[in-house]
């Protein structure tokens, strides 16, 4: 969009900013560097297109990463620097008339600076879906309920979830042939150690979970649930502000 349009939408209605949340790290050897940029850029369009009176903002391609810079082609923020880099893209941006800048990620690792984000701001006008756990959840009931998969192969990081989104999305940034299983057991075990040793010392192609058997029709299970849960998170937050009819 250009400015005047920008301008012109924002004198006409209210309107939200979705700011989609990515990063630029390691993916096992057969995903691409982008995959959380790819996923996070998804779901703010599927949201913006449910929710209605909403646009998205640039998404941020570089996030909180330090816990893969074992790996090569990782980059990384500090949190403090993360924290304040998107603090002012959200305030330069609410300056122009945003209603509410509601936050998404495709990067877990962006969790804790997303709500200390938050809590730069006191008006309720930022939102931030950095519930991992409860969005690790659902797409494990996916994978239980329609899919007659194990949780922990399904996994997090480059396992059967996010290699599904990427055949959905992207499939010719896929590599078939590399696929290769890494760390396989307890999702809340794995994130502990991920954050205090690195992904090296979980599996040593970076990987959490099983890509074997993923599929593009698993992607769009998976992805339709996460939309889902924002979705709600985003509905719940107009009626809770006195604002707009929900679409």
């Amino acid at each position: 969009m250009t400015s005047k349009q920008i301008v012109d939408l924002l004198q006409s209605q209210e309107i939200d900013l979705i700011l989609p949340l990515g990063a630029c790290e390691q993916h096992g050897h057969h995903l691409p560097l982008s995959t959380d940029q790819i996923i996070a850029e998804e779901l703010a369009a599927r949201v913006a297109d449910v929710v209605g009176d909403a646009v998205i903002a640039p998404s941020i391609p570089v996030g909180v990463s330090g816990h893969h810079l074992h790996f090569g082609g990782t980059a990384t923020i500090t949190s403090s620097t993360y924290v304040d880099h998107i603090t002012d893209i959200i305030s330069s941006l609410a300056l122009h008339g945003f209603r509410t800048t509601y936050l998404v990620t495709g990067h877990a690792g962006n969790c804790g600076s997303m709500q200390t984000i938050t809590e730069r701001f006191t008006d309720d006008n930022v939102v931030s879906f950095d519930d991992w756990p409860a969005q690790r959840g659902i797409i494990h009931e996916v994978a239980t309920e329609h899919l007659g998969l194990d949780p922990q192969t399904v996994g997090t990081h480059a396992g059967h979830f996010e290699t599904s989104i990427i055949l959905l999305l992207r499939p010719d940034l896929v590599k078939e042939q590399f696929y290769q299983a890494g760390f396989i057991g307890s999702s809340s075990e794995a994130s502990a150690k991920l954050q205090s040793s690195g992904m090296q010392s979980l599996s040593e192609i970076g990987v959490i979970g099983d890509p074997n058997g993923a599929t593009a029709h698993a992607g769009e299970l998976y992805l339709n649930a996460l939309v889902g849960h924002v979705v709600d998170g985003v509905r719940a937050h107009r009626r809770s502000s006195g604002g707009r009819t929900v679409k």
